[in-house]
C-alpha cells in the first residue's frame, strides 16, 4: 500500500491514459507512529520502497530497467537502515543481467539476474543504522543522468540531515544510449511478459519478502513527486497500491489528503481498506507560476516550502483557493483558485523588480551592471533585474567613449529601489579650425552634425569625440573655402588642428572693343585682346574700365563685378573729328562754335549714352 502512479485516470469506464517520463523521483513518508506484526517472522522492519521503470534506447530498442530504493525502519527500537539499491532487467522475459553491465558500489551483488547494494552499518552514509525519534519524516529520491554518454542512477535518501547519494549504477554497456528517464505509460506495458507496468510508486511493505499487518497506531503520510525541470511535483493521479513490488501489506486504510503544501497525498493508518483510486482529475489542478529569477528559491504555498530552479515552478494541488508567496521577493504574493482538472497561471515577476535604464548612448552601444556580484549587460537601454529583499552593492561598466553623469547608486536596497537612470556623456577633445584668406572680420562658420559655430576672428574651436567627426565650413557667398568639408579625426585622445583656406569666388568682367586693335585697361591693368574680344577675372568691387586707339576718342566707364559672375562690357570708340577751316576772307566768331562742329558734339555725347546703357544691360 502506498500511492502509485500507472498513467490511468481511474478505473473502466471512462478512464483514459497517458503517459510522461522524468529524470527523477521522490517520495517522501512522515511516519507519526508505527506498530506492525510481520507474518512469519519475529522481525518489526518494514520498507519504504521508490520504485520507477528507466527505459533507455538504443539503435530502436528498448532497454527497460525496474529500479528500486528501500529505506526500512524498525517498527519497535525506530532504527534506520539503507533497505538497498536494486536494479532488474524488464528489457524481454529472457533478459538478464550479466556480469559488467552494470556497474554500482563496490559491496554489490549480482545475484539471480539482480543487482542490489545493501550497505552496512558505518559511518560511511549519514544516519545509517541511527535511531529516529517520531514523527519522523523519511525520503528517497532516484535520479537518472549521463556521464561521459554512459547512463547511470544515483540512489539518495533524507532522514532530516540532507541528501545522501549512498550508490551509483552504471549501465557500460549502454554508453551513448538515449536515455528517455523514468517512465509512466498507461498505455503499454513493458516489454516484460508478466504484465509488469512503466509505472512509479512509494509503497510500505514489510521487509524481506514479509507481509506487513498494521496495527492500531500506524499513522504515515506518503507522497510521490516527479521532477519536471523546475521542482518536484506531486504525480497528476495515483492509486493506493503498488503492483511491480513483491512484498505486501495488509490491515491498511489509505485514503488521500493534501499536504500542508496543498499537493496531494496518501494517508495510511491501520484498519481494512480496499484497492482503488486515490485522487484524479476530478480532485487535482495544475499551477503554473511564472518567478522572476533563475536562481533557486523557495515558493511558499499553504505554508509549505516548495524549493525550485529555472524561472519557474509546476504544481500539482488539490481544488480549491491557495495562497502562494515568493520567499524573500517585495509583493510576491497571490491568492489563486485552482479548479480540478485544469491549469491555472500566476506570473511573479514583477516582484523585487529594479529597472537600470541608459540615456546619452547610440543605438546599439553595450553597457552593464554590477549587481551583488552578478553581472548583466544590454545592448538597450534597460536592464530589468528581480532580486530578493536585501542590500546590494552596485557598479556600472565602462563605456569606450563615454563617462558617466550625475548621480548613481554604489547600493540599493529591495524594497525601496524601483529604478537607477544612468546618463552617458560622450568624452570629447578640443580641436581648433583656423581660417586664412578672409577680410579682417568677416563672418565664417564651422557645422559638425548641424551644429553651427560662428566666428569673425582666424579661429573656431570644436569639441569633438573619439573617432571621426564629419564637418563642414563657409563663409558669403563671395567666398570659396578649401577644404570646404572633411572629417576631424581623434585618435586615443590626440587630434591635429584643421586649416581651411578661403579665396574670392571666380569672377570675370568680359565684353568686346572696336577697334579690335584698341588698348583696354581694367582699373589701369592692360587687358590682352583677342580679336577685340577681352576677359579679365578680377575680385568683385567697382573698376574703371578704359578703352583707347590713335584716332579715337578715349572712353572711360566704371564697371561694377559681383561675386560668381561675368559682367559685359562692349565699348565702340568714335573717329576724332578736325573742325572746318573758316571761308576765305571771313572771320570767325570770338567764342563760338560753326553748325557743324555742333552737330558733331551732340552725336559723339549720344554715341556714349548709347554704349553705357549697352554696357549695363549685358550681364550675364
Amino acid at each position: 500500500m502506498g500511492i502509485a502512479d500507472f498513467g490511468v485516470t481511474g478505473p473502466l469506464p471512462g478512464a483514459s491514459a497517458y503517459e510522461y517520463s522524468s529524470s527523477s523521483f521522490q517520495g517522501e513518508a512522515t511516519v507519526g507512529s508505527l506498530s506492525v506484526s510481520i507474518s512469519g517472522s519475529s522481525s518489526k522492519v518494514t520498507a519504504f520502497e521508490l520504485n520507477a521503470v528507466l527505459l533507455l534506447e538504443r539503435n530502436g530498442s528498448n532497454y527497460s530497467y525496474w529500479i528500486q530504493n528501500g529505506l526500512h525502519l524498525d517498527a519497535v527500537s525506530h532504527e534506520f537502515t539503507i533497505g538497498g539499491a536494486y536494479v532488474w532487467n524488464f528489457s524481454s522475459p529472457t533478459a538478464k543481467i550479466s556480469p559488467g553491465e552494470v556497474t554500482g558500489a563496490s559491496g554489490s551483488v549480482l545475484s539471480g539476474d539482480t543487482y542490489y547494494d545493501i550497505p552496512s552499518c558505518g559511518p560511511a552514509y549519514p544516519g545509517q543504522c541511527s535511531t529516529l525519534a517520531l514523527p519522523a519524516t523519511l525520503t528517497g529520491r532516484i535520479v537518472s543522468a549521463t556521464s561521459a554518454g554512459v547512463p547511470y542512477v544515483a540512489y539518495e535518501y533524507n532522514i532530516g540531515a540532507g541528501w545522501v547519494v549512498y550508490d551509483n549504477v552504471s549501465f557500460g554497456h549502454l554508453a551513448g544510449s538515449i536515455d528517455a528517464g523514468f517512465h509512466v505509460d498507461g498505455f503499454t506495458p513493458t516489454p516484460y511478459s508478466s504484465g509488469l507496468y512503466y509505472d512509479a510508486e512509494w509503497d510500505w511493505v514489510g521487509a524481506g519478502g514479509g507481509s506487513a499487518s498494521v496495527d492500531q497506531g500506524s499513522d504515515i503520510g506518503m507522497s510521490l513527486d516527479l521532477w519536471n525541470g523546475h521542482n518536484y511535483q506531486a504525480v497528476p493521479c495515483a492509486w493506493n497500491f503498488g503492483s511491480n513490488t513483491g512484498e505486501t501489506s495488509s490491515n491498511v486504510s489509505d485514503l488521500s489528503r493534501s499536504l500542508g503544501d496543498g499537493s496531494p497525498a496518501a494517508h495510511l493508518v491501520s484498519g481494512a481498506g480496499t484497492l482503488g483510486l486515490l485522487y484524479n482529475q476530478s480532485d487535482v489542478g495544475s499551477l503554473n507560476v511564472t518567478v522572476p529569477t533563475r536562481m533557486p528559491g523557495t515558493l511558499q504555498v499553504d505554508g509549505g516550502a516548495v524549493p525550485f530552479q529555472g524561472g519557474g515552478v509546476n504544481l500539482t494541488l488539490s481544488a480549491g483557493l491557495h495562497s502562494i508567496y515568493l520567499q524573500n521577493f517585495t509583493n510576491a504574493s497571490a491568492q489563486v483558485e485552482v479548479a480540478a482538472g485544469t491549469t491555472s497561471f500566476v506570473n511573479l515577476s514583477g516582484a523585487g523588480r529594479v529597472a537600470f535604464t541608459e540615456s546619452g548612448l547610440p543605438l546599439g552601444a553595450v553597457w552593464g551592471v554590477s549587481i551583488g556580484g552578478t553581472n548583466l549587460s544590454s545592448a538597450g537601454t534597460t536592464i530589468l533585474v528581480n532580486l530578493p529583499n536585501g542590500t546590494y552593492a552596485v557598479g556600472y561598466s565602462a563605456v569606450p567613449g563615454y563617462h558617466r553623469t550625475g548621480s548613481a547608486p554604489s547600493s540599493l536596497s529591495v524594497p525601496g529601489t524601483a529604478e537607477v537612470a544612468i546618463h552617458f556623456t560622450v568624452f570629447t577633445y578640443a580641436v581648433g579650425i583656423f581660417e586664412s584668406g578672409l577680410p579682417d572680420s568677416t563672418l565664417w562658420w564651422v557645422d559638425l552634425n548641424g551644429t553651427r559655430l560662428n566666428s569673425t576672428g582666424p579661429a573656431i574651436q570644436v569639441s569633438v569625440p573619439n573617432g571621426t567627426t564629419p564637418f563642414t565650413v563657409g563663409s558669403s557667398y563671395e567666398f570659396v573655402a578649401v577644404p570646404a568639408g572633411g572629417v576631424i579625426p581623434v585618435v586615443g585622445g590626440v587630434a591635429s588642428p584643421v586649416d581651411v583656406a578661403f579665396s574670392y569666388r571666380p569672377t570675370f568682367i568680359e565684353g568686346t572693343v572696336v577697334p579690335s586693335d584698341a588698348q583696354v585697361t581694367i582699373g589701369g591693368l592692360a587687358q590682352p585682346l583677342a580679336s577685340g574680344v577681352f576677359n579679365d577675372s578680377v575680385i568683385p568691387g567697382t573698376y574703371s574700365l578704359v578703352a583707347s586707339a590713335p584716332g579715337f576718342v578715349s572712353q572711360s566707364l566704371p564697371v561694377t563685378a559681383t561675386a560668381g559672375n561675368v559682367t559685359w562690357a562692349n565699348i565702340t570708340l568714335r573717329a576724332n573729328q578736325t573742325p572746318a577751316a573758316p571761308p576765305s576772307g571771313g572771320s570767325s566768331t570770338g567764342g563760338g562754335i560753326g553748325l557743324t562742329t555742333a552737330i558733331l558734339v551732340i552725336v559723339g555725347v549720344l554715341v556714349a549714352v548709347v554704349a553705357i546703357l549697352v554696357l549695363v544691360a549685358r550681364k550675364r
